[in-house]
C-alpha cells in the first residue's frame, strides 16, 4: 500500500514539474517580440549605424589643432641651425569663422536623428513580421485544436450509431458513413498538425530558438479598435509616422549643409605668438595674423551651395511623395481593417450562435428518429465550416491590425488612441 501511495506521489511530481516546464515554453506574442529584437541582425546593424553617427558627430564639432614650430635664420650652415643669428619658437592656433563648426555640428546631429529613427523603423518592421508570423502560428494552433475536439465528438457520434445500430435502431450504412466522416477529419488534424511544425519552424527562425522549444502560444487575437472616422485616423497616424520623421530630418539636413556651404565663401583666420631671439638679445616676442584670402572662391563654394540648393528640393520632393503615399497606405490599411471587422462581427453576433443551435438541435432530432445521419452530418460539416470561417475570420483581422501597424510606421513605443497593438 505504502509503495502504491509513492509511486501515486512520484506521478504527480513528474506531472506537476512537466505542466510548470510546458508552462515556461508558452510562448507570447510579447515575449516572441522580445527575443526577436534581442537577435535580429537588422536591428542590431541599425544599433552600430546610431553609434557610428554619434562618432561622426564627435568628429564634425572638432577644432583644429595648434601648432608648434621652430625656426633659425642666419646661420652658417645647414647642418648648424643653432648657430644662427635668429630663433624663433612659435605656436600658432587656426580658427574657423563660427558657422563653419556649428553647421557641421547641425549636419551631423541631424545624422545622428535619422539614424536612431531608422532604427525605430527597424524595430517597428521587425515587431510586425514577428507578429504576423505569430499570428500564423497562432491560427494553425487554433485550428489543430479546433479539429481535435471536432474529432472527438465526432468519435461519441460513431459510438452512438453504432450502439443504435446494434439495437436495431441504425443502418449498417449508417455506421460506415459515420466512420468515413471520422476517417475525413482524421485526416483534416494530420494535415493542421502538418502546418502548424511548419508555422512554428518559421517562428522559430524569427525569434531566434530552437522550433521544440515553442510548446504553444499564450494570448489572444486582438480585438476590435475603435475607429469612428477613418480620414481622420488616416491623417492622425500617418503623422506620427517614422518615415515621415526621417524624411522631414534629411531636408533640415540638407538645410544645414546649405549653411555649410555657404560659409565656405567666408576666409579662416590664423593667430600665432612667437618667442624670439635675435642675436644676444633674448626673450623678443612677435604675434602672427594670418587670414585665407577667398581669391578662387567663385568654382567649389558656388558648386557646393548650389548642389546644397539642389539636395533641398529633391529632400522637399521626397517628403511630399511619401507624406502622400503614407497616407494612401494608412487609407488603404484602414479599409482591409474595416472589412475584416464586419465580417467579424457577422460571425459573432449571428453565425456562430445559430450554428450551435441547429447542431443541438439536430443532435436531439437524430436520437430521436427525426433525422437521418446524412443530415445529421451535413448539419456537423456545417457547424465545422463556421467553426473554421470564424476563425479564419480572427486571423484576417489580425493580419489587418499588423499590417495597419506596418502601413503607418509607428514608433514602437508610441501609445496612439486607436488601439493599435505594436
Amino acid at each position: 500500500m505504502i509503495t502504491h501511495i509513492r509511486r501515486a506521489g512520484l506521478l504527480c511530481a513528474l506531472l506537476c514539474s512537466a505542466s510548470l516546464l510546458q508552462a515556461q515554453n508558452v510562448l507570447s506574442l510579447s515575449a516572441a517580440i522580445d527575443l526577436a529584437i534581442r537577435k535580429n541582425p537588422a536591428i542590431k546593424k541599425a544599433g552600430f549605424e546610431i553609434a557610428a553617427a554619434e562618432a561622426r558627430a564627435l568628429i564634425a564639432g572638432r577644432i583644429p589643432n595648434p601648432t608648434l614650430g621652430v625656426s633659425w635664420n642666419e646661420a652658417s650652415s645647414l647642418t648648424k641651425p643653432g648657430d644662427g643669428n635668429e630663433r624663433d619658437f612659435l605656436l600658432a592656433q587656426a580658427i574657423e569663422f563660427p558657422t563653419k563648426r556649428s553647421a557641421r555640428i547641425d549636419v551631423a546631429s541631424a545624422e545622428v536623428r535619422i539614424r536612431k529613427l531608422e532604427f525605430d523603423r527597424t524595430v517597428t518592421v521587425v515587431k510586425s513580421l514577428v507578429a504576423r508570423s505569430f499570428y500564423r502560428l497562432f491560427y494553425s494552433q487554433r485550428r489543430t485544436e479546433q479539429l481535435a475536439l471536432q474529432l472527438d465528438l465526432m468519435r461519441d457520434l460513431e459510438k452512438l450509431v453504432t450502439a443504435r445500430y446494434g439495437a436495431n435502431a441504425s443502418s449498417y450504412l449508417d455506421m460506415v458513413r459515420t466512420k468515413i466522416e471520422r476517417a475525413r477529419l482524421g485526416n483534416d488534424l494530420v494535415e493542421a498538425r502538418t502546418e502548424h511544425e511548419t508555422r512554428q519552424r518559421e517562428l522559430s527562425l524569427m525569434v531566434g530558438i530552437e522550433s521544440a522549444e515553442i510548446r504553444g502560444l499564450a494570448g489572444e487575437f486582438p480585438s476590435l479598435l475603435n475607429i469612428v472616422d477613418p480620414d481622420s485616423a488616416a491623417r492622425s497616424l500617418a503623422a506620427g509616422s517614422i518615415l515621415l520623421k526621417s524624411s522631414l530630418e534629411a531636408t533640415k539636413r540638407q538645410e544645414y549643409s546649405m549653411s555649410l556651404a555657404k560659409s565656405s565663401y567666408v576666409p579662416d583666420v590664423q593667430i600665432g605668438v612667437a618667442n624670439q631671439r635675435r642675436g644676444n638679445i633674448r626673450n623678443l616676442w612677435g604675434i602672427e595674423l594670418q587670414a585665407s584670402i577667398p581669391l578662387w572662391f567663385w568654382q567649389e563654394p558656388r558648386g557646393q551651395v548650389n548642389e546644397a540648393a539642389a539636395q533641398i528640393q529633391m529632400a522637399t520632393a521626397d517628403r511630399l511623395a511619401l507624406d502622400r503615399q503614407v497616407v494612401a497606405n494608412v487609407r488603404d490599411a484602414l479599409g482591409v481593417l474595416s472589412a475584416a471587422e464586419t465580417q467579424l462581427l457577422v460571425f459573432d453576433r449571428t453565425l456562430l450562435a445559430d450554428a450551435r443551435d441547429i447542431v443541438d438541435t439536430a443532435n436531439k432530432q437524430y436520437q430521436n428518429g427525426q433525422m437521418d445521419i446524412l443530415n445529421l452530418l451535413e448539419v456537423f460539416r456545417t457547424y465545422r465550416a463556421t467553426q473554421a470561417e470564424y476563425l479564419r475570420a480572427q486571423f484576417n483581422h489580425a493580419i489587418a491590425v499588423s499590417r495597419l501597424v506596418s502601413a503607418a510606421e509607428l514608433p514602437p513605443d508610441e501609445p496612439n488612441g486607436f488601439g493599435v497593438q505594436q
